[in-house]
């Protein structure tokens, strides 16, 4: 029996489930028993029988009597009512020789049967006979009254036992989910496990998850005054390695530990004994250190809801296959009303015929914006990660042209006023640029292809946002500053080129400056709006080719060609040829002298470019430098695990 103990202590080591099979000889005179089956003219009469008892530990022993439950069956050889003889003296002459009517057992146990038989032989009364109305129950309610503890009950009950087999079994994470939580730590995402079992129960079941489960790596949500642990040291850790680990207890104790000792709690994967409230305090307290937290649990356990919804996103995963069919009949299965056979996973509640699951499952996901199939893989989050990923860095890339290109055409027109000059863009040519234009080029560049290292990359946390404001206003000045002058200096010259009474540049700001715009003659309106049209051709080129290095954040147009987004293409050439088309209709019913508009005004326009993409690398190439170094630092935070003052 020793070498059986000790599996079954090992087992419990690693988080596994213990059933003990047993069979217990209990000596019953079934002669004068009434139970169907058993006695009576029309049945055999035998006193061999095989027993059963069914030992119900979920609810206390006062809720329920009867739930000590002794199911008699006779063996299979005597079911077609074939009497079986005995020999030696009659029964109650003698209670050895009444051994072979009570209970066929092997040789090596007939003692222990022998002494069982005595002591039943010996009793007044059978406890499964002491009161008639409940024959059939080993314990009646009175007999159970008679131990003092559940203890003493289950030691009696287990008396004189014979092992018969043991087998172990545990929960097993599917097949995908050690190589999915593997992917989000290069990812830089860490897979958190919330477990409601004791912390060595916790660790085993998240070693085969692939969680670390070595020194300094599970800290539990409950109270040492909740604990019911007799054997807890100090804090209630009892594993010897985390002795030396200065861990804090309880969910209460985790803001103080991040504010005076160190931020552990926020960089391990496991907590151990956690209810439902513990977990969405936990969450929120990831949330208030700049983590997004992104919940994922059973669509049919109510008390996720609420903690979907403090999640930042939450994802509901269906615990058992096809619970939204409905049986009709032996070999009929329906689906829900506007559903095919296949099941297409919905937990839409539309239609008449829903099930409880489905129902439960409807309300428990009402935060949930994604819900995944039993036998969907995870790796479909990994998917929706890196496309979110691509999209945030096209949206983010995207809204930084349209704010750049709102701040340059506000200096454009700023520097033209100082200079005493009209605005070298007029209303509807502002309104044209920042409601067709660029929004056009922003959509395109929402069709960068995926980065191949997108998936390796830290994500930043989320807080101080506006810590490298600084870098990032110098990085807008030196990019968007070739724009600002060729837009200048195309207005500038075109200007002063089909005046015919302004000999030179420097003559501009005296004729205008001392004149009301609005009370110009003719030629000088024409002149004016000429210009502004040639101003806004040179502008949306520039932004086209600033669009065109704004496909990604730190690589350079020779990394990536801004050809190979399709979509960019169409609409650079959609925005070329519609601005061109408007600058000509303007011109063409125009009075203006454009033939008078200098070369070196068209060399201007569209040789900005040379310097422009050189100066947009730059940047790029100086950005890089300090993304990799933050990369790297994010890196080492997240795979270092210990604390600074949590060893002893």
């Amino acid at each position: 029996m020793a070498m059986y103990y000790g599996l079954y202590l090992n087992a419990l080591q690693q988080d596994l489930q213990c059933l003990a099979f047993a069979y217990r000889p209990l000596a019953l005179d079934t002669s004068g028993l009434t139970w169907p089956g058993w006695g009576g003219p029309e049945q055999p009469k035998t006193n061999k029988q095989s027993v059963y008892v069914d030992i119900a530990l979920e609810s206390p022993v006062d809720e329920s009597p009867r739930q000590f439950v002794t199911v008699v069956q006779p063996p299979a050889e005597l079911a077609g009512g074939k009497e079986e003889s005995h020999s030696g003296t009659e029964e109650g002459d003698n209670d050895v020789a009444g051994l072979g009517t009570v209970i066929d057992l092997p040789d090596h146990l007939t003692e222990v049967a022998r002494l069982a038989s005595i002591r039943s032989k010996s009793a007044s009364t059978p406890p499964a006979m002491s009161d008639g109305k409940d024959g059939g129950f080993d314990y009646t309610s009175d007999d159970l009254r008679q131990f003092a503890t559940e203890q003493d009950f289950l030691r009696d009950a287990v008396t004189e036992q014979i092992f018969l087999g043991l087998v172990t079994f545990a929960y097993d994470p599917k097949v995908d989910v050690c190589d999915f939580v593997e992917d989000l730590s290069i990812a830089g995402i860490r897979f958190v496990y919330f477990s409601k079992a004791k912390g060595r129960q916790s660790k085993s079941f998240a070693e085969r998850l692939g969680l670390e489960t070595d020194w300094n790596t599970c800290i539990l949500l409950s109270s040492v005054a909740d604990s019911s642990c007799d054997d807890i040291i100090d804090d209630g850790y009892v594993e010897d390695h985390d002795i030396k680990a200065q861990l804090p207890r309880g969910i209460e104790s985790i803001r103080s530990h991040l504010k005076e000792v160190d931020d552990i709690p926020l960089q391990i994967s496991l907590f151990a004994e956690c209810t439902p409230d513990s977990t969405r305090e936990m969450i929120n307290i990831f949330q208030e250190n700049g983590d997004i937290v992104c919940c994922i649990g059973s669509a049919l356990k109510d008390a996720n809801t609420l903690t979907f919804a403090a999640a930042d996103l939450a994802v509901g995963i269906e615990p058992i296959p096809h619970f939204n069919w409905i049986a009709l009949g032996s070999n009929q299965v329906a689906a829900l009303s506007g559903h095919d056979v296949a099941n297409d996973g919905s937990i839409s509640t539309s239609g008449a015929l829903v099930t409880q699951y489905a129902l439960g499952a409807a309300l428990t996901c009402i935060p949930c914006p994604l819900f995944l199939q039993h036998d969907t893989s995870l790796y479909t989050l990994m998917q929706v990660i890196s496309e979110a990923r691509r999209l945030v860095g096209c949206t983010q890339q995207s809204g930084a042209l349209l704010v750049a290109s709102c701040l340059v055409l506000v200096l454009i027109n700023l520097v033209c006023s100082l200079c005493l000059l009209p605005p070298a863009l007029t209303g509807f040519m502002l309104l044209w640029v920042l409601w067709a234009m660029v929004p056009l080029l922003g959509m395109a560049l929402l069709f960068v292809p995926h980065d191949e290292n997108i998936m390796s990359t830290m994500p930043l946390k989320n807080q101080d946002h506006v810590s490298d404001m600084p870098r990032f206003s110098v990085y807008a000045l030196i990019r968007m500053l070739p724009p600002i002058v060729v837009t200048i200096l195309v207005y500038v010259t075109a200007l002063e080129r089909m005046l015919a009474d302004v000999p030179h540049l420097g003559q501009l700001a005296s004729v205008f400056g001392r004149a009301d715009w609005l009370a110009l003659d003719q030629e000088q309106q024409w002149a004016v709006l000429a210009a502004q049209t040639f101003a806004m051709v040179a502008f949306v080129f520039h932004v086209v080719c600033v669009s065109s290095t704004l496909m990604y954040r730190t690589r350079s147009c020779l990394e990536f060609v801004p050809f190979r987004n399709f979509a960019w293409v169409v609409a650079s050439a959609l925005c070329l040829l519609l601005t061109f088309v408007l600058a000509a209709l303007l011109l063409a019913f125009g009075e203006a002298h454009i033939g008078r508009v200098s070369w070196y005004t068209y060399l201007i326009a569209f040789a900005g470019p040379l310097v422009l993409l050189p100066l947009q690398d730059a940047c790029k190439l100086h950005d890089k430098k300090r993304w990799t170094r933050l990369q790297k630092l994010a890196k080492l935070e997240f795979k270092t695990k210990l604390g600074q003052h949590s060893p002893l």
